[in-house]
């Protein structure tokens, strides 16, 4: 594949320097004839072309919904439309995508950036722009976790850059393309929901398109920008990167490994097939009102644990009558038939488990009637997709975007241009569902581990001598004493001191209420002291203070006792000041 300028022959156009052998995008540029056996894979409606749209922009061109939109509206309308794929051709992109198009003169690729202000007038002027499908954007929520500024930067400011250049051209058309994700999760009892429901994002990727939305909503406000929001469910099929769930279980059972799933697999997503994504946003482009929002919604709803089933019964592996397992092998009635603990056997092996994204939301569910009332039905159903899906990838996934190992893992993050998937941090795997209790236990117990470890080496640090550590630990036994001293609770019989009997001129004295009228501490309720307690003999004596709670005593007896007591403190402070605070260093008598 060669870049070259607008004026030869060629439908590929580079606006930047070719790329270099040496450059982590050789793969996506050089040919391996792989697209050559593939299918071409379009939508099946056709419209009456638009009088006022002549040529159209495509941003994520190279991408998976945005290459079935192209090869649908060049084979399509191979005499009415003008289609430029623009792409700046990351990690997910492939130029196998639209290969098959190379020969098409109404076809034309521009390898370019969205966040580039300068490439993207280019584009636009170019080719003399006059409609724009923005597709253009990171989307996988699991880096959005790990990389939250690149979305940012992608998402956001690339759709306000595009949105600026589109303003000073005179656009008559900006599709912008969003997800249903930015109205957060919907709960199980919850409506669909429609085009005027609140947006409420809950991960960083769903965040930043919301964040697009407004800029769109805004030229649409200031600059009469004639705009259309699109907001759909998953897509899945042939040419998706093999980061998101479906292509992604299937290439892992091709390679014979298990597949992975975050928590406890419960979570529900529904499923639109490409094709049909391909012919939704054709009817939205021919029928679709300027100003508008659309839902695209199907109601193939299914979890995650229902799907590895469904990619199992697939791929061959077990039965596609085989019941769903339970989510735990805790068999409460009668023990299951041979063959259904062995198909269910089978299932474990082959499905494990690992923590949940940081939040990962239950479910979403969009209202498209909105959009059914122009024309358009899904056509295909889940089973026959998923078909159609599994055999493209075990005959093309392993070839298409060349060494996919690292996007395979249960969490894999980008480098730090996000331009390239790297293998992420090693996932503790379980052969049962992981629930937000057994994950906040292994936390705990992972926290518990590393501070155990990050005090040892603390302690081997800070006390290397052996006499050091003596005195170490004698200050942190002291220290425990006056703790249990101050918080151990008395019952009406005793009071206790601990496992050790400390005599009163050893022990610390701490700072007690003060009465404000005295000046003297005040005495805890319901306790006597003995007359031996108010002096000093000498001798370490027993002389723990007893507990008797129905003794009744005048305020003149307690008083003339506290004072005693106060006197005696003020004595073992000065006659056993090098006794016990060279021993407890630190502690105010």
């Amino acid at each position: 594949m060669t870049f070259t300028t607008q004026e030869t022959t060629s439908r590929y156009n580079g606006a930047v320097t070719p790329i270099s052998p040496s450059s982590q995008q050789e793969s996506f540029c050089e040919d391996n004839e792989t697209w050559r056996d593939a299918p071409v894979l379009t939508g099946t409606m056709k419209f009456t072309p638009l009088p006022d749209v002549k040529n159209i922009m495509v941003t994520g061109g190279a991408g998976f919904i945005a290459c079935w939109v192209v090869r649908h509206l060049v084979l399509t309308y191979p005499e009415a439309y003008n289609v430029v794929s623009f792409d700046k051709l990351d990690y997910c992109a492939s130029l196998n995508n639209t290969r098959v198009l190379e020969h098409e003169p109404n076809f034309s690729f521009h390898k370019g950036d969205i966040t580039n202000p300068s490439e993207v007038m280019d584009c636009l002027k170019r080719y003399n722009i006059d409609t724009i499908f923005h597709f253009a954007a990171q989307s996988h929520v699991d880096l959005s976790f790990g990389n939250p500024f690149g979305f940012t930067h992608t998402n956001v400011y690339g759709t306000h850059v595009l949105l600026e250049s589109a303003r000073k051209v005179g656009i008559k058309r900006f599709i912008h393309v969003s997800t249903d994700e930015v109205y957060g999760e919907v709960k199980d009892d919850e409506d669909d929901l429609l085009e005027t429901s609140i947006l409420a994002p809950t991960n960083p990727y769903a965040a930043s398109k919301a964040a697009a939305e407004m800029l769109v909503n805004s030229y649409k406000k200031s600059f009469k920008l004639p705009v259309i929001i699109v907001r759909s469910n998953n897509v899945y099929g042939p040419h998706q990167y093999p980061e998101k769930i479906i292509p992604k279980f299937t290439c892992l059972l091709a390679r014979g490994k298990p597949v992975v799933l975050h928590g406890d697999g419960s979570p529900t997503r529904r499923y639109l097939y490409a094709g049909d994504a391909a012919d939704a946003f054709d009817t939205i482009l021919h029928r679709g009102q300027l100003g508008e929002i659309y839902n695209v919604g199907s109601y193939d709803e299914i979890s995650n644990l229902s799907l590895c089933h469904k990619l199992l019964a697939e791929m061959d592996i077990i039965s596609p009558r085989s019941p769903l397992p339970p989510p735990a092998r805790n068999y409460t009635t009668s023990p299951p038939s041979l063959p259904l603990v062995a198909e269910q056997e089978e299932f474990y092996r082959w499905v494990k488990y690992t923590r949940d994204r940081p939040f990962n939301d239950h479910r979403y569910a969009v209202d498209g009637t909105k959009l059914r009332q122009l024309g358009w039905e899904p056509k295909t159903s889940f089973g026959e997709g998923l078909r159609i899906t599994v055999d493209w990838y075990r005959r093309f996934g392993e070839q298409w975007w060349g060494d996919i190992t690292n996007v395979l893992t249960p969490f894999p993050v980008t480098a730090g241009s996000g331009d390239e998937v790297l293998d992420g941090e090693e996932a503790e795997l379980c052969d049962e569902p992981v629930t937000s209790e057994l994950a906040r236990e292994k936390t705990a117990v992972s926290t518990l581990g590393k501070m155990k470890e990050t005090s040892a080496s603390t302690l081997a640090s800070s006390w290397g001598s052996s006499r050091s550590q003596c005195q170490y630990q004698h200050r942190h036994k002291s220290i425990e004493r006056e703790y249990q001293h101050h918080t151990r609770e008395k019952s009406p019989n005793s009071t206790y001191y601990g496992p050790n009997t400390i005599p009163r001129s050893c022990a610390p004295a701490f700072p007690r209420p003060r009465d404000p009228a005295t000046n003297t501490g005040l005495a805890s309720p319901k306790i006597t002291l003995e007359d031996g307690d108010a002096s000093d003999d000498g001798e370490d004596k027993d002389d723990r203070p007893t507990t008797d709670y129905d003794e009744t005593r005048s305020c003149d007896e307690i008083r003339s006792r506290r004072s005693k007591r106060k006197f005696s403190t003020i004595e073992d402070g000065i006659t056993n000041n090098n006794r016990f605070n060279k021993k407890a260093p630190g502690i105010i008598a």
